[in-house]
Formats: C-alpha cells, sequence, structure tokens
C-alpha cells in the first residue's frame, strides 16, 4: 500500500466526501432534529467554505456544477436506496 504522502489527490477527494456524506446521513436519522438536516449541513458547509477562504463565487458556481452533475449519475432515480447510509467502499 502506498504511503499517504504519495495516495493521489483524488483518493483524499473520494475518501473525505465519502466519509462527509456517511455523516450526513447517519445525522439525519437522528430523533429529535427540529429542521431539514440536509439543509443545516450545507448551509453550515458553505458558510465554513467561505470561512476557509473560497469565495462566494467558487461555493456557487462549485455546488450548482455538482447538482447538475447528479441527474447522469443518479440514472433518473430520486434516491439510491434504502442501504446507502451504510459505509460504502469506492475502490
Amino acid at each position: 500500500m502506498p504511503e499517504q504522502s504519495e495516495e493521489p489527490w483524488g483518493v483524499f477527494s473520494l475518501t473525505a466526501a465519502s466519509n462527509f456524506a456517511l455523516r450526513c446521513a447517519e445525522l439525519s436519522r437522528q430523533d429529535g432534529h427540529p429542521t431539514e438536516p440536509l439543509c443545516d449541513i450545507m448551509t453550515t458547509l458553505m458558510t465554513e467554505l467561505w470561512d476557509r477562504n473560497f469565495s462566494q463565487s467558487e461555493i456557487r458556481d462549485a455546488f450548482a456544477a455538482a447538482v447538475g452533475h447528479l441527474p447522469r449519475y443518479a440514472a433518473g432515480e430520486e434516491r439510491r436506496s434504502s442501504v446507502s447510509s451504510e459505509p460504502f467502499t469506492h475502490f
């Protein structure tokens, strides 16, 4: 297995996104959340990105591009499955 510093950036990116999505799914299943958990998470993510010196335009453009890719990835399905909140190995 390669040293961590030898891993390609894409692997780190995929791992971070996968871990973040899994945690979002876990939070959304918790009882007693007063509002839409995903909306709260995304709002906080956007402000955290801005706090890390990404511009509003960069954040907005990246979010819009990601949402634009979703229909192609999802192949017309609204939701993957009832078990997709479990860890998923991409590689």
